[in-house]
């Protein structure tokens, strides 16, 4: 049996057809959910710190679908939302109540907020929000931490902390010791001649023990707004010679081999071992010069005592 012969449709048919199908998509596009935002971004303008602000965002579904937000989430712990329904018919509305706290930020601030929906079109919108936080106090390093580069055991050195009020006109501050009195502590009023400065001046003193040091000092101003500052502190002096095994403990093994490397703190240092004992005569010790002036190992060899050993 013969097939029967395809015949092209005639061209109005074919135009209409064309139509139809735009038609059913323009449509489809037309019932999807459209998600919009009112206002779009906020500027909360001057702000001092620790102020909280709070913001309302309409949301509004402009579509002919369901629109469903999926998360509503900030990128700051300073800055929380809330949303009142995550379902929207078409036409419905719903709100984000948004609340941002300066906390001890500092000049601009600039935050966001992500809203996640089945948008097609835009199934994630960034909602900016800006600030600017005004500090009675500045503190220099903004940090509030002075650390100090590592250094030989025995040398004094100081860093300055400078404190400036920005609307009081005098500024006064004190402190007498850091709290576990690690650290040399001075306060100067009047700062450079200027009545809104105030510095501390922090000192690592020479009899400072070796390795990591940290210690604190609060200070106290006349300022109501800020009226403690907690200023953190660390150093690291340094012995002329570093010894990677300070302790070397070998119970319950029979026997023992290790080593102990020893390095200069600083390049340049000369030095050399004259002599290692050891009151174990079951220890063996051998030293080896691996690199002069640079890096000596102390190789420790031998026997656990006897358990019924007097010693």
């Amino acid at each position: 049996m013969r097939p029967l012969p395809m015949r092209p449709l005639p061209v109005s048919l074919a135009v209409s057809l064309a139509m139809a199908l735009a038609a059913l998509l323009l449509a489809g596009f037309a019932s999807a959910q459209i998600i919009h935002l009112e206002p779009e971004t906020i500027d909360f303008g001057n702000m001092k710190q620790n102020q909280s602000r709070d913001i309302q965002v309409i949301v509004t579904n402009k579509g002919g679908g369901q629109l469903r937000i999926g998360d509503v989430k900030a990128d700051c712990g300073c800055t929380v939302p809330t949303l009142d329904r995550n379902t929207l018919l078409p036409g419905e509305s719903t709100v984000i109540n948004i609340n941002f706290n300066s906390k001890k930020f500092v000049g601009n601030v600039f935050k966001k907020v992500t809203i996640l929906s089945n948008d097609p079109d835009n199934p994630e919108i960034i909602f900016p929000i800006s600030a600017n936080v005004q500090a009675a106090l500045l503190v220099d390093p903004p940090s509030r931490r002075l650390g100090f580069q590592r250094a030989p055991m025995g040398t004094s050195y100081s860093r300055t902390a400078i404190f400036t009020a920005t609307e009081a006109p005098q500024l006064e501050i004190q402190a007498k010791k850091s709290r576990r009195g690690l650290f040399q502590v001075e306060v100067e009023n009047n700062y450079e001649g200027d009545p809104r400065k105030a510095a501390l001046h922090v000192t690592v003193p020479k009899t400072m023990k070796a390795g990591r040091q940290r210690d604190n000092v609060r200070v106290r101003t006349n300022l109501p707004e800020e009226e403690f500052v907690d200023i953190d502190l660390s150093a690291w002096p340094l012995q002329a010679l570093m010894v990677s095994q300070d302790k070397i403990n070998f119970r319950f093994k029979k026997d023992l081999t290790t080593s102990i490397h020893v390095t200069p703190a600083e390049q340049g240092t000369k030095f050399n071992i004259t002599e290692v004992t050891c009151d174990l005569p079951e220890i063996d010790i051998q030293v080896e010069v691996a690199a002069p002036n640079k890096k000596t190992v102390i190789h420790l060899s031998g026997t656990a005592i006897d358990k019924d050993s007097p010693r």
